[in-house]
């Protein structure tokens, strides 16, 4: 039974991961065509060459794709700076009962559950109906940080557990305010699901091209640039190279969520 499940495993993983294996291999090729096998191996669609500025550049001297990672950077960053305290605000809101308490818990859980195509269309109808004629990047943070609330919010909420109560419970009795005990007590303890909570915004924030698409003008982001992009020209391992670039900074600060988590949990273990 678990050579079973190892070899069903495997074969789920090895779909899920061959698009982006062939993203990151066809990003190398030194030819415009995307084909394969690859002639010959190239870092030119990443460094390209400084005194090329059209669309052959490689990303790192293409001012248009540097435009959009800092448009992307700056709005991801602003996502998760909003994102971080409604997240702990609202899983600490949600530990206590009151009237109306599991309607709040799923109207926050519609961030995510609501298609993205209703979501960014929606949002551009009320622009619209509230007088918002010029879209930019600050007209898409609502719809990111409305996205990516649920997930940090269900990773926060698993955090606060019977013995955490004890804990506070201990500090009240002690003669500590509830900011003490916050401050002291709670924020420590949920501090792995705080800083995962800011990255996982940061990272949904940093892909997202549907709800985006609606109401933002201008270069944009990186999913839109590249989307706009991709609907008036040939693809070329220019784009891999960028997807290359934005994978592995995802996979990055997954990986840093999973090391504060395990952290986290051989802490309590031990």
């Amino acid at each position: 039974m678990k050579t079973l499940l190892g070899i069903y495993t495997a074969i789920i993983m090895f779909i899920f991961m061959l698009p982006i294996i062939l993203i990151i291999v066809l990003s190398f090729n030194a030819e415009q065509n995307i084909a394969l096998p690859i002639n010959r191996f190239s870092l030119y669609w990443y460094v390209g060459e400084a005194v090329i500025t059209g669309f052959r550049s490689g990303i790192l001297n293409d001012p248009y794709i540097l435009r959009v990672i800092s448009n992307s950077i700056l709005l991801g960053v602003s996502t998760a700076v909003i994102a971080t305290p409604l997240v702990t605000v609202s899983a600490l809101s949600l530990r206590r009962r009151f009237h109306g308490r599991d309607m709040f818990f799923y109207m926050l859980l519609l961030g995510f559950i609501i298609p993205p195509i209703i979501s960014g269309l929606g949002m551009n109808i009320l622009y619209k109906t509230i007088g918002v004629r010029e879209y930019s990047l600050w007209t898409v943070l609502p719809l990111h940080v409305v996205y990516t609330v649920p997930f940090g919010l269900i990773l926060t909420l698993a955090r606060f557990d019977p013995e955490m109560i004890e804990y506070e419970n201990a500090a009240r009795s002690l003669g500590a305010n509830e900011i003490r005990v916050f401050s002291k007590i709670t924020l420590p303890l949920i501090r792995a699901e705080v800083i995962s909570a800011f990255i996982f915004a940061f990272t949904l924030s940093l892909g997202e091209l549907l709800r985006s698409s609606f109401v933002i003008a201008g270069i944009g982001t990186i999913p839109t640039y590249v989307f706009n992009q991709m609907s008036v020209q040939a693809p070329t391992p220019k784009w891999f190279a960028l997807g290359t670039l934005t994978t592995i900074i995802s996979f990055a600060l997954l990986m840093v969520v999973a090391l504060f988590l395990t952290r986290r949990i051989r802490r309590i273990t031990y």
